[in-house]
């Protein structure tokens, strides 16, 4: 028997069987120079990858110019884009203003960005202070008024700033793309046919699972803001779209390591001459031990350290122990607040309440007169400095603590350096592996994980069981050894 001899796919020869089989958003041939090739590229799966990855080089550039062309002269010179992209995106699509071929439309859906915090969210709990100092409207405003101030201070905060951000970014991916394929008054309302029309254009462009389902989520939060119905609805919808992904693509995992109980009593016994260092170990112990993401980490302040909080319970044990007290959760969306627990260590050198208890004493991070936190618990203190701050130089060029805070990011990256300077790989660890290391070392000591749920601020279980790593290798030798080979 003859083996048929192996074939590669050119969907570019291949015409629909009517023009309705194949949606005009999703025609590459037609919407310009460049586009037809992204439908080759994808089904040449038997060239070499470093052809591809000139090819795509080649079609970034065509779709580049494509979408100037359709931009016109009046954005010329105007256009920015954003680096490190698999698909060409505009840095700034609300350039898209001064194209004329969407003159006398409503752009506004398309380009409205509320990823910023709003007055009331920078106030950080004192919503009633902010609120003051908008003014109020008064007697005499009017509904659409009143309307109006409520979607640009409250309606955006059904989301963080952060997934803000992120969908934002994302939709700029679906921006830029209805601009090359002239489908600018398809992608709000989106049907479902225009929503595979462009996630075959990201899957042709490369884009990993994770990216494409990003701008997914981006697409289905921008049309409920608008109360609109999203591209993908109905029960289970999302998860079939999800695994139908996942099976094309697959769903690797991220190499990132988790904190290991022996990481966190390597850090406690060193004594870093280097302010910056102390800081950075003292953050990362504490992010692990109470299991903290690093946003919360960022955001905590002096008053934040509540000492010898358990022994108001009346049970003695609890001297030198400390809470934490987390006032905003991801989980915690009404401020209900969190306080987990650092216990008082058996071996003094590994004691990180008083190895806290020192650091605020050298950088002078005390809690301030006027602070609000135990009245307040649910809003920022406004007088009282970070727990971890940024540093300066001070007098000598000698570093000292400032009053600004650290960003999520510089969390993070002192999280990596903290445990390379204990001999790990700072590559396979980041800001998560903290929290990974918290919920991993407490669930295989045989926590139970209702009670850890109530510190690391989890809602459903099946969410926290997704930080779950083995920290000992042994076990995964378990199923075999109950073989008895």
């Amino acid at each position: 028997m003859s083996i048929p001899r192996r074939r590669s796919l050119d969907f570019s020869r291949r015409q629909p069987a009517s023009a309705e089989a194949l949606s005009q958003s999703a025609r590459p041939a037609a919407a310009g120079p460049g586009l037809a090739a992204l439908v080759q590229l994808a089904a040449a799966h038997d060239e070499p990858r470093c052809t591809w990855a000139e090819e795509l080089d080649s079609v970034r550039a065509a779709w580049r110019a494509h979408i100037r062309l359709q931009l016109g002269a009046a954005c010329e010179g105007h256009v920015r884009w954003s680096g490190g992209r698999a698909m060409p995106v505009l840095d700034n699509v609300e350039v898209i203003r001064r194209a004329h071929a969407y003159d006398g439309m409503d752009l506004r859906p398309l380009l409205l960005d509320v990823s910023a915090p709003t007055a009331l969210e920078r106030g950080d709990g004192n919503w009633d202070t902010a609120l003051h100092g908008l003014g109020g409207l008064g007697l005499s405003a009017s509904l659409a008024q009143l309307t109006d101030a409520f979607n640009q201070h409250v309606w955006p905060a059904r989301a963080q700033p952060e997934t803000r951000s992120k969908q934002w970014g994302h939709w700029c991916v679906v921006v830029t793309w209805a601009v090359a394929r002239k489908a600018v008054e398809l992608i709000l309302p989106m049907s479902t046919d225009t929503l595979k029309a462009l996630t075959w254009d990201m899957l042709a462009f490369r884009m990993s699972r994770s990216q494409i389902m990003a701008v997914w989520n981006a697409v289905q939060a921008r049309h409920r803001s608008y109360a609109l119905l999203p591209p993908i609805r109905g029960q289970g919808e999302y998860t079939a779209w999800a695994r139908m992904l996942g099976s094309v693509m697959g769903s690797p995992m991220r190499l990132k390591f988790p904190i290991h109980k022996a990481v966190v009593a390597a850090l406690l016994r060193q004594r870093p001459a280097s302010v910056a260092d102390n800081r950075n170990r003292l953050l990362t112990a504490l992010a692990t031990i109470t299991c903290l993401r690093v946003s919360e980490v960022a955001r905590l302040q002096t008053c934040d350290l509540w000492f010898d909080h358990f022994t108001g319970y009346g049970i003695p044990g609890f001297d030198g122990s400390c809470a934490v007290h987390v006032a905003k959760r991801k989980n915690d969306s009404v401020r209900k607040g969190h306080l987990p627990g650092i216990g008082r260590s058996a071996d003094p050198e590994l004691d990180l309440v008083w190895q806290l208890r020192i650091w605020l004493a050298d950088m002078q991070l005390d809690v301030r007169d006027g602070c609000t936190k135990r009245v307040r618990p649910a809003a920022r203190c406004p007088v009282c400095p970070p727990l971890f701050p940024k540093t300066r130089r001070g007098p000598g060029r000698v570093a000292v603590a400032s009053e600004e805070r650290m960003s999520r990011q510089m969390v993070s990256d002192a999280i990596r350096r903290a445990v390379g300077s204990v001999g790990c790989s700072g590559a396979h660890f980041s800001g998560i592996s903290a929290r990974k290391g918290g919920l991993s070392t407490a669930i295989q000591a045989g926590v139970e994980e209702v009670v850890l749920y109530l510190q690391s601020g989890h809602g459903p279980e099946r969410a926290a069981r997704r930080y779950m790593q083995l920290l000992d290798p042994t076990r995964l030798m378990e199923t075999f050894q109950a073989f008895g080979l």
